[in-house]
């Protein structure tokens, strides 16, 4: 297939995300136009640019054939290993964490930590699924 011959997919699933991605860019365009201040400024230009991200996302969808889509039985188990992984990782991490901060002199809460533990998971995760993929036997 030549990449001038591809046509656009409509099905439901394309036109799902790509209504409710007009609607988040109407949703910031009424929330900058119509609520004073600069945190609604702030708001709602964050959400225009989640909806042109989302957009851009369905545009890259609906070109590539589902079948190009559809994960085989070997992506599918990379991904479950490396989540798995990952999320022991993430507890161990977390453990980890309330150990030093029970036992340390440190003032730690969980609110203060959460964003570097959930860092932490997703990198664990990307790096266990390349590591996962490129070492081929997955059992």
């Amino acid at each position: 297939m030549k990449t001038t011959d591809r046509k656009f997919r409509i099905d439901k699933d394309i036109l799902r995300f790509s209504g409710i991605a007009a609607l988040l860019i109407l949703v910031g365009i009424l929330i900058m136009s119509l609520l004073p201040g600069s945190a609604y400024h702030g708001i709602g230009f964050v959400l225009i640019i989640m909806g042109i991200i989302a957009i851009i996302i369905a545009i890259i969808a609906a070109i590539t054939p589902k079948e190009d889509m559809i994960q085989d039985e070997r992506s599918v188990r990379v991904n479950e290993k490396a989540g798995y992984h990952a999320f022991w990782i993430l507890i161990g991490t977390g453990a980890f964490i309330q150990v030093i901060a029970m036992f340390g002199r440190l003032d730690l809460s969980y609110k203060s930590i959460s964003p570097e533990i959930f860092i932490v998971g997703m990198l664990s995760f990307v790096i266990l699924k390349w590591y996962y993929n490129r070492r081929g036997d997955i059992v």
